[in-house]
């Protein structure tokens, strides 16, 4: 009885224990959530004041108050404050500082993911100021990533688009031009719910014209975003658009070869930017981004190109005095523009000495930042320069060789004779050999694909065999209902079976579809002895996406049978679908109990994962691309089966 009496004590002790923690916890959150709500408030109001020391003063005051300094989030939200504050006052060090330490507090938090997308971003805005341009991207994709991983974080729709814009122009540094298209029009999907998103509109058509410009893309396109750009520009001017504008179409203008608009377009850019340098020094716009210096270097080529080497000579000089004076201000790309101007200045006034010097600072600094591709291209362009730079040496070769052909001069008639006869013959026997290899391939290409026709005939006899006898033990059961419902959804599944066995490819959509049927019919037919789930990439365009069909259900089926207990409802069947570049890779994972190790006589024969195999090798061959099956499995742990299937644009 006394032992019973202290155990019910300790119990009601432990409730009331629990009880007291847990509402002590709910206190704090709540507190917590009141003083977040309260620097939320007090951010904005401070946003209409410019005293910066009078900001800095409020949140130092907040930083030392002792209701706020226990708790890791509010510090880490104080200290990214404060760094807000450094930022409008350019302190660089002080920024870093600051946003390190509210980084590390809020890194390892739960449910805060708000703040870590703007702690990314910030902290890609300090690797921008930095000019660490790798460091940018990373911390600003990282932001977006979340963004479009949880389009629910609670974020303003102004602050969403500033994110996704960064990212994208961060990209397009480093030619990543398919995120950076990817990213600027998820920003423009966000522009409706702005107010007023003119400026935003402004941007997205600017930095969409660069990406097509940087890439290489349509002309055509380029034009019509700037003519976007025109538009908007016309009904709210602002010196910062015009600016812009000037800009992309003096690339514009330069890309299509109109030299007097390029050069046009460029002198009122860089009237621009002079007087803003003029009007705000150090911290005018023109210069803490660098387009002044990017200014200077397009004037100095537009004077290249015509062959006005004084002022060419003149811009190049203001391009080092803007080094000189801003050195933390230029970044990789507009450095690499000085350096090829440089090069064909020199190149130009006929210094090939000090072409072949800047040539080879060209050369080691374009292989740090590009890829090795491009790396050839540059090192072609210096082996025709230093082919250039010999004139006098390739002379001299070609007195010998006019030389050497005078001695040859009776001799000539025949040579040529001979030289087009021997031309015509290996003429005539390569259009031979080439017209018997595409005969070739091309009967071997209707073979391949009446094999897979016949193959496929094997296999969808196979599939339906195997749903009958699902619907048979229905009705032997009189379990009419079921039977009927049954019936109907494989009507379903049967009718797309035999519009897609008429292809020889079918959207990956309408697969998709089909599997998703038939898993639904095998869940009904198991009496939900399992759940599934197909896992594709939202995004991707899969009704653009064209794969063989009939490839995925037979490994499904397999999955069923082998890797699920009948009798019990916790199977699992997952099927994961990646996109790459030429095939997709299609993962079907069971949680059953694998296939035994033991070796036993084959009772019957997988006609599905035979025909699949010879369908496989038949389409690799055909398309030229790795295709192929891999099973994985392990005692009571399942099967992992991983198809390589390649695949058709639409």
């Amino acid at each position: 009885m006394k032992n019973s009496y202290a155990l019910l004590c300790l119990v009601i002790f432990c409730t009331a224990f629990y009880g007291c923690e847990q509402k002590a916890i709910d206190k704090k959150l709540e507190d917590r959530q009141k003083a977040l709500q309260g620097f939320k408030d007090a951010s904005e109001e401070l946003k209409q004041s410019s005293d910066a020391a009078a900001k800095l003063k409020y949140w130092n005051r907040q930083l030392a108050n002792p209701q706020f300094n226990t708790d890791s989030v509010l510090v880490s939200k104080i200290h990214y404050n404060i760094a807000g504050v450094f930022y409008s006052m350019s302190e660089l060090d002080s920024i870093k500082n600051h946003m390190q330490v509210a980084w590390e507090l809020m890194e390892n938090q739960t449910g805060y993911d708000a703040d870590k997308v703007q702690l990314f971003s910030g902290l890609g805005n300090i690797a921008n100021l930095e000019q660490k341009v790798h460091q940018e991207n990373y911390y600003y994709n990282s932001a977006a990533q979340m963004l479009l991983a949880d389009s629910a974080i609670n974020l303003t729709p102004k602050q969403k688009i500033t994110i996704y814009f960064s990212a994208a122009q961060s990209s397009a540094k480093l030619r990543q031009f398919k995120n950076a298209f990817v990213l600027n029009r998820k920003a423009m999907e966000l522009l409706p719910l702005l107010k007023d998103n003119q400026k935003e509109k402004f941007r997205a058509y600017s930095q969409i014209a660069v990406c097509y410009f940087k890439s290489g893309g349509s002309t055509d396109s380029l034009y019509s975003y700037i003519k976007k750009m025109e538009q908007l520009y016309m009904e709210n001017p602002n010196k910062q658009s015009e600016n812009f504008l000037y800009d992309r179409k003096a690339t514009y203008f330069s890309k299509v070869n109109i030299a007097d608009s390029a050069f046009y377009y460029s002198q009122k850019r860089l009237k621009l930017d002079l007087e803003d340098e003029l009007q705000n020094g150090a911290r005018a716009f023109s210069v803490t981004t660098g387009n002044l210096y990017t200014s200077y270097c397009d004037m100095a080529g537009v004077f290249i190109e015509s062959k006005q080497l004084d002022s060419a000579a003149y811009y190049l000089k203001q391009c080092e005095n803007f080094a000189k004076k801003y050195p933390d201000k230029i970044d990789d790309e507009s450095l690499l523009l000085y350096e090829q101007n440089l090069v064909n200045y020199s190149f130009a006034t006929k210094k090939y000495a000090d072409a072949e010097r800047q040539q080879d600072i060209l050369l080691r600094r374009t292989r740090f930042l590009y890829e090795l591709e491009s790396s050839r291209a540059i090192a072609e362009m210096s082996t025709i320069f230093q082919l250039q730079a010999k004139d006098k040496s390739i002379l001299n070769l070609n007195e010998t060789v006019v030389l050497a052909q005078s001695n040859l001069q009776k001799n000539r008639l025949w040579l040529l004779v001979s030289t087009l006869a021997f031309l015509l013959a290996v003429a005539i026997i390569s259009l031979l050999y080439f017209i018997q290899r595409q005969r070739k391939l091309k009967n071997e290409a209707e073979r391949a694909q009446l094999e897979q026709r016949l193959l496929r005939t094997q296999m969808e006899p196979h599939f339906i065999f195997n749903t009958l006898s699902a619907l048979q033990s229905f009705i032997r059961f009189n379990d009419n209902e079921k039977a009927l419902k049954y019936l109907h959804q494989f009507g379903r599944l049967l009718r797309s079976s035999l519009e897609s066995s008429r292809e020889g490819y079918v959207k990956l959509s309408e697969e998709i579809d089909t599997l998703e049927n038939y898993l639904s019919l095998q869940q009904m037919r198991y009496d939900d002895a399992f759940c599934y789930q197909i896992n594709y990439d939202e995004e991707q365009d899969v009704e653009s996406i064209c794969i063989p069909p009939m490839l995925m259900q037979p490994f499904v089926e397999n999955a069923i049978l082998h890797g699920i207990n009948p009798n019990g409802k916790n199977g699992l069947i997952t099927v994961n679908l990646n996109v790459k570049e030429k095939t997709v890779l299609v993962t079907i994972t069971d949680n059953g109990k694998g296939i035994s190790q033991e070796v036993k006589p084959q009772q019957h024969k997988s006609l599905s994962t035979t025909i699949s195999k010879e369908r496989l090798a038949i389409i690799a061959k055909e398309s030229g691309v790795a295709a192929g099956i891999e099973i994985k499995s392990e005692k009571n742990k399942g099967t992992v089966v991983t198809l390589t299937i390649p695949i058709k644009m639409a």
